[in-house]
């Protein structure tokens, strides 16, 4: 976002959904810096208050971010006419912002004030159990740095198994540095996916250890699948899904969700256990299973559609 407190700068597609490539970046600015500030130093009423206007203020000057999100809550809301969708688009915003403050509770130290309702999440410790690693992937949607911290203090017992999170590693070192402390003590590796062929060595050496590789399922770096989103083809990674099958690897799908001030929801999908069944079916396999996390993060969607916070031409 960018205003007086908030700013984003996100991607603006890549080459398989007809925009330039994305870069990576995901960055938090000065604004950002004062709004963290603020919630330390007034206190997070003031902070969460604060939001009202400055989101107002960006959507005024949102350009390309606010085009992107329209187009998804064009998708998401059908029937919605031009002044919902602007409503909707206020409100979108409105809902990362609260993500964003919410992660400065976590970067803060004050992570334990959340409550989470979780489903599912004994799959971690029975994943790992079978000694094959485990690959968690998850979206941008709700707030994913939270619920890693979650999962981390639930789905090992010590000595803790390492996290490596797979990220496009051109950042500054601020967000690395906050998402290590939220980690607290467990061991937490980057593999970056700059060099997709050297990433998926890096992630088949982790599964081979026995570590957990986490991954957003909804943002292309390498190799890509299109498959139905919202009514209409989109590109999703297919590197998780290969990884998965040429190792045997158990995966599981996360998704965290906020309900309300300190409330969230975690709810894991699987495990799933991927396999070839020959080489001629290798790209409907992916195809297939592609089409399966993007028909589930679609129903999750359809539940809290504002929580999706990929702002560049998902569609191209």
């Amino acid at each position: 976002m960018s205003g007086p407190a908030l700013e984003l700068k996100e991607s603006t597609g890549t080459p398989e959904q007809g925009g330039r490539h994305w870069d990576g970046r995901t960055r938090s600015g000065l604004g950002i810096r004062i709004m963290y500030w603020l919630f330390r130093a007034l206190g997070p009423l003031f902070a969460y208050t604060l939001l009202y206007p400055v989101v107002f203020y960006y959507l005024l000057f949102a350009g390309k971010h606010g085009r992107a999100s329209r187009d998804y809550l064009r998708r998401a809301f059908p029937d919605a006419g031009a002044l919902k969708i602007l409503w909707l688009n206020y409100r979108h915003f409105l809902s990362f912002g609260r993500i964003l403050l919410d992660r400065a509770y976590a970067f803060s130290g004050m992570h334990d004030r959340f409550v989470f309702e979780r489903e599912n999440t004994e799959a971690f410790s029975q994943s790992l159990a079978q000694g094959k690693g485990l690959i968690v992937v998850s979206a941008h949607m709700g707030n994913w740095e939270l619920a890693a911290h979650t999962l981390a203090s639930i789905s090992t017992t010590a000595p803790k198994v390492p996290i490596n999170l797979v990220w496009f590693r051109n950042e500054s070192g601020e967000q690395e540095k906050h998402l290590k402390r939220v980690s607290g003590d467990q061991p937490y590796n980057i593999i970056d996916s700059r060099d997709p062929m050297q990433a998926s060595i890096d992630m088949v050496n982790a599964l081979k250890r026995g570590e957990i590789v986490a991954i957003h399922g909804d943002r292309v770096t390498g190799s890509a699948v299109k498959v139905p989103f919202f009514g209409s083809e989109a590109a999703f990674p297919s590197g998780p899904y290969v990884v998965a099958a040429n190792t045997g690897a158990p995966m599981l799908w996360v998704f965290a969700n906020r309900l309300g001030h300190g409330r969230y929801s975690l709810r894991v999908a699987g495990p799933k256990v991927l396999q070839f069944a020959s080489r001629k079916t290798r790209q409907d396999d992916l195809a297939r299973w592609t089409s399966e996390y993007a028909l589930e993060l679609e129903r999750r969607l359809r539940e809290f559609p504002l929580q999706w916070h990929n702002f560049y031409p998902f569609w191209g």
